[in-house]
């Protein structure tokens, strides 16, 4: 009998561009399997990844070890401020400074702030749109899925319409950093300077607002400072930094990888666009099938036994949520887009105490999107070909994807 040869290389350019095979064979032979080349543990039933997400055994803090130990004296000196910035991440936190850090962000999200951003994301979505004409070739990620998060984004912040290219090379440059970008030896330096101009950015908007407060999300957050002692000035400045990028990359990617899947489906497009009441299971369903996270890493706490593993202390752990989420085990017929899908218990906004905190703006901006896009649009057809880029962690297409609106 032949032994399964695993592909070590996550990176490896079959794997990026269909990675069901790969999740199939781990799901099924390897499901705590070590991978050399990345030097970690990757677990990819559903199972096992929703209880790692669960488990406080499994920290999120791979910041500080990383800091700590993977660099000398000079390098620790040199990368303080992204150390800094990125520690103050709830991603990146776990109890009791994660729970601390999530109460500050998740009170900034009342009721009035929401129907706030519900009325800045249908203005947003109309103007980009009104943009498009019947017959024309557009760029969906440059004309449309790239800038309105973005322009969300900033207006929520309280940033100024016309700084809006700086705040999209503050985020790319940072989000390069997290989620394992490729080809950049640089990412580092880029991601350290961005942060730096970045947060000085910020500060001016914050020194502006604390005379004169604004009906956006800096002031909200100067406002639970107010009641709020320990909640200092780069607390508000790295929540409005998180909230940029955690709300930015992926509402981009969930809508150029979920309308480029339809695109591919008609039916389900036709489906749709005749049953917009449909929309909020189809979107789930979106997330699920391509969602923008491939994976979220954690730090085993302690020594533990995984499927006959012996998993140190401190050891490197990949959860694939890819994988999980076409978990036969959990789903019936994973392999297909099925846009009332309904449970769908998908794990790619992560879950227990680090369930992405800008996941119902994420899904509002989609629903919103789709919705008016289909509307206005039903007869658009794919003119690109699809290519996946080549990140460890994320799952987004390669830029341009030009559609033809019919």
């Amino acid at each position: 009998m032949t032994a399964t040869v695993v592909k070590d290389d996550l990176l490896d350019d079959e794997l990026v561009q269909n990675p069901s095979p790969y999740y199939a064979t781990l799901r099924e032979q390897f499901p705590c399997y070590w991978n050399e080349r990345w030097r970690g543990w990757v677990l990819s039933r559903y199972d096992d990844v929703y209880g790692a997400l669960h488990n406080p055994k499994y920290l999120a803090d791979r910041i500080t070890p990383w800091y700590l130990t993977k660099l000398n004296d000079e390098e620790r000196e040199r990368y303080k401020v992204t150390y800094e910035a990125l520690h103050s991440f709830v991603v990146f936190t776990d109890p009791p400074d994660h729970t601390r850090l999530r109460k500050i962000f998740s009170k900034a999200f009342t009721p009035k702030a929401v129907q706030t951003m519900r009325a800045i994301t249908e203005d947003m979505v109309k103007w980009h749109l009104d943009q498009w004409e019947h017959g024309k070739t557009i760029d969906l990620n440059a004309e449309f899925a790239y800038p309105l998060p973005a322009n969300v984004i900033s207006t929520i912040i309280g940033a100024r319409r016309e700084d809006l290219d700086k705040l999209q090379h503050w985020a790319e440059a940072i989000t390069t950093l997290l989620l394992a970008g490729v080809s950049d030896d640089t990412r580092l330096d880029r991601a350290q300077n961005a942060l730096i101009e970045f947060k000085a950015y910020l500060k001016e908007l914050y020194d502006e607002r604390v005379d004169h407060p604004r009906n956006d999300m800096m002031s909200w957050l100067m406002e639970v400072q107010r009641t709020d002692p320990l909640l200092t000035v780069d607390d508000v400045l790295h929540s409005c930094i998180i909230l940029l990028n955690a709300g930015h990359e992926t509402t981009q990617t969930l809508i150029c990888n979920t309308l480029t899947t339809l695109l591919e489906l008609p039916d389900q497009f036709e489906f749709l666009r005749a049953n917009p009441q449909h929309m909020k299971t189809a979107i789930e369903e979106g997330l699920r099938f391509n969602g923008p996270l491939k994976g979220t890493i954690r730090l085993a706490g302690e020594d533990m036994q995984l499927h006959g593993e012996n998993v140190r202390q401190g050891d490197r752990i990949l959860l694939l949520m890819g994988a999980a989420n076409r978990d036969p085990a959990k789903f019936d017929e994973p392999e297909r887009f099925v846009p009332t899908r309904d449970p769908n218990p998908h794990l790619s906004f992560s879950h227990g105490i680090h369930f992405c905190l800008g996941a119902p703006l994420a899904r509002m901006e989609a629903e919103i999107a789709f919705n008016e896009i289909l509307r206005r649009f039903p007869k658009m057809e794919m003119q690109s070909s699809i290519r996946w880029e080549p990140r460890i962690l994320g799952r987004s297409i390669q830029a341009p994807i030009h559609l033809q609106l019919g």
